[in-house]
């Protein structure tokens, strides 16, 4: 990924953060075409509690200005403010083990509660990671879930 690209996000985030009454320490990391912007504050819990909605808010605007920069390139960027993006992948990773056991166990189908795309990813991940079992999303909008269903 470009340099330019991270200080680019660099730059407009921690801009953003100047007019909040909150420390951030802005750590922009990238592996091939996925940038992660990690935000630590004194006041994590605002962003977090009692929804993530704010964390969503500020990737969203810090995607939009990216995509608005650099029109001609696709860039991938998630933000996580206080580690709560690795807490969630440990998180999904417990639920859908659980599931996979759960489906070869009773030999039926487990269909899980709706999901974001990225935990429904991540499930998709850790099923096929198993191979005890597949995974397919169902649903609509934010009512998609993943349905994991035992190998024959």
């Amino acid at each position: 990924m470009s340099k330019e690209i991270i200080k680019y996000i660099e730059k407009v985030t921690a801009d953003f953060f100047k007019e909040w009454p909150v420390k951030a320490k802005i750590e922009v990391s990238s592996e091939d075409e996925f940038i992660t912007v990690n935000i630590k504050t004194d006041k994590d819990d605002i962003f977090l509690s009692p929804s993530i909605d704010p964390l969503l808010a500020i990737q969203h605007l810090i995607r939009l200005m990216v995509r608005k920069q650099f029109p001609d390139q696709v860039v991938r960027v998630a933000v996580d403010i206080g580690g709560l993006k690795q807490k969630r992948k440990e998180a999904v990773k417990k639920i859908a083990i659980e599931a996979v056991d759960k489906a070869v166990d009773s030999s039926s189908e487990v269909n899980l509660l709706p999901m974001s795309s990225f935990e429904r990813r991540l499930v998709h991940t850790y099923v096929a990671e198993d191979g005890r079992a597949t995974s397919e999303s169902a649903g609509v909008g934010r009512d998609r879930y993943v349905a994991i269903k035992p190998n024959a």
